[in-house]
């Protein structure tokens, strides 16, 4: 038996999951208020606590590393940094971009939209696997409402069923295929006019299912890191400008 235990903690609802051998064996989300730290810690006391384990049996730790809500990133990372340190165990980091395309059907190209603030999202086209690890598909980027269709333009194009006009490098589906999108509620209105033939599943928050999932398949490939090596993806551009020494 090998357990990998992942943290998710970027938006509202955060969440702990288990895997036994890459088999999920549990998984439990919380609305966290306040009290980010204190309900992680519960919510793996008691999904470790169902399968009658400690904490220093876990084998290996996922961590959403964003984008995301910058003090849930802050407390997530801190805490599977600390509990893979202490114990001496691997690290994985999962971007959210990847836990949300991690659940959806494989082969469908995913255009993933995460809340970032509330004329902005953070975005990311990606490929889900049969594997379970998603394949990127352009750059993950920020962008102002304002500036949607002109980064849709220039990122690599975007998904049309076979048989449509394709321009700017756009990305082929099969024939047929049933097109998907991941995204914060308010995408959804901003991103169908320019991209109609998506359907869309709209999520609370990054599902930390996805974040197990894609951080045992890392795990198995050997894709870790030491904790003081892992760091926050935070891909929002500053907000302050220091000018240029000697300008």
């Amino acid at each position: 038996m090998a357990y990998l235990l992942a943290i998710e903690s970027t938006g509202a609802v955060c969440g702990v999951a288990l895997v036994d051998d890459g088999a999920l064996v549990g998984a439990a989300r919380l609305a966290h208020g306040l009290n980010l730290s204190g309900s992680l810690l519960h919510a793996a006391e008691w999904l470790l606590g169902r399968r009658g384990l400690a904490l220093a049996q876990v084998d290996a730790f996922a961590v959403d590393v964003g984008p995301g809500a910058f003090t849930g990133l802050k407390i997530g990372a801190m805490l599977a940094k600390s509990w893979a340190h202490a114990l001496g165990k691997p690290l994985v980091a999962v971007s959210a971009f990847e836990a949300c395309a991690a659940q959806m059907p494989a082969g469908a190209p995913t255009l993933v939209a995460l809340p970032a603030r509330r004329d902005a999202l953070y975005l990311q086209w990606l490929l889900p696997t049969d594997d379970g690890l998603p394949q990127p598909l352009g750059e993950p980027a920020f962008v102002v409402r304002e500036m949607l269709g002109e980064w849709l333009a220039h990122s690599g194009g975007y998904p049309r069923v076979r048989g449509e006009p394709v321009g700017g490098g756009a990305i082929l589906a099969s024939e047929g295929e049933a097109l998907q999108a991941v995204g914060a509620a308010h995408a959804r209105e901003w991103l169908t006019p320019h991209l109609p033939h998506l359907r869309w599943r709209v999520l609370d928050a990054p599902p930390v299912e996805g974040v197990v999932q894609v951080g045992w398949r890392r795990w198995l490939a050997g894709e870790t890191m030491h904790p003081f090596a892992l760091t926050p993806l935070y891909i929002q551009p500053p907000s302050i400008h220091l000018k240029a020494q000697g300008t």
